[in-house]
């Protein structure tokens, strides 16, 4: 497995469930094309809704509308990306029926468990994430760019969040990345491995408050990985 792989903890996952926000499509994209690059047949879904990607020589989109052959749609060396077109260019995923046979036909089965609307960080609804029965991880993402702005800005159903309720304009702190990391791992529920990603890791600042957050979570045995895309490619910080 790659680095940024191995950071995450997801040697020997098959099927990975990405949650949160803050880079959720780069990060589940990054890790589809290293497994590409690597040989594996990759089948990447949602449980809820996600953008449709445009199609390119390694990556295309099957509509799961009549439902198709998990088998032949996984292809070593491809990203298959399958779904129903839903309007305003996103897509659903795929029928509960459809998941086993899928998860097992795919070397590394990735698909996206809720929404964020673009925002850096969020809380979860009773309804969300949706995690498919045999996920073997999860990893929650969260971005550091909404460190030191509002949580009415910045965070997702900010509402859902006593604190941030009562305190909807105080600037976000790390322990307050701590919280919604512990609040994502409750509501994903388990038997799941769980690991976070704090993402948009570019500058120096962020790197101090990534470490920060990072021993903050090592408390309640959730490992974590600081990730940047800001180069185009991603980058896996050591923290």
């Amino acid at each position: 497995m790659s680095a940024l792989s191995d950071a995450l903890r997801l040697t020997g996952a098959r099927s990975v469930a990405l949650c949160g926000a803050g880079g959720k499509t780069t990060l589940l994209y990054a890790l589809a094309e290293q497994a590409r690059r690597a040989n594996r047949r990759v089948l990447v879904t949602t449980s809820t809704h996600m953008f449709q990607p445009e199609e390119n020589a390694h990556l295309r989109f099957v509509c799961a509308q009549p439902a198709p052959d998990p088998a032949s749609l996984c292809l070593p060396g491809q990203i298959t990306v399958v779904g129903t077109p839903c309007g305003q260019k996103k897509i659903t995923g795929l029928m509960p029926a459809q998941v086993d046979a899928a998860m097992q036909a795919a070397d590394l089965f990735l698909y996206e468990a809720d929404g964020s609307r673009r925002l850096p960080v969020k809380c979860h609804s009773a309804t969300e994430p949706v995690i498919w029965f045999g996920t073997d991880a999860v990893v929650g993402v969260l971005g550091l760019s909404a460190l030191g702005r509002p949580a009415r800005a910045v965070c997702h159903r900010w509402q859902l969040d006593p604190l941030f309720c009562a305190q909807p304009d105080r600037p976000l702190e790390a322990d307050d990345l701590v919280r919604l990391a512990l609040e994502c791992r409750r509501a994903a529920g388990y038997p799941h491995r769980f690991t976070v990603c704090l993402n948009q890791c570019d500058t120096d600042e962020q790197r101090r408050a990534a470490e920060a957050v990072a021993a903050g979570l090592a408390v309640h045995g959730i490992a974590c990985a600081a990730t940047c895309f800001s180069g185009g490619q991603p980058e896996h910080i050591a923290l």
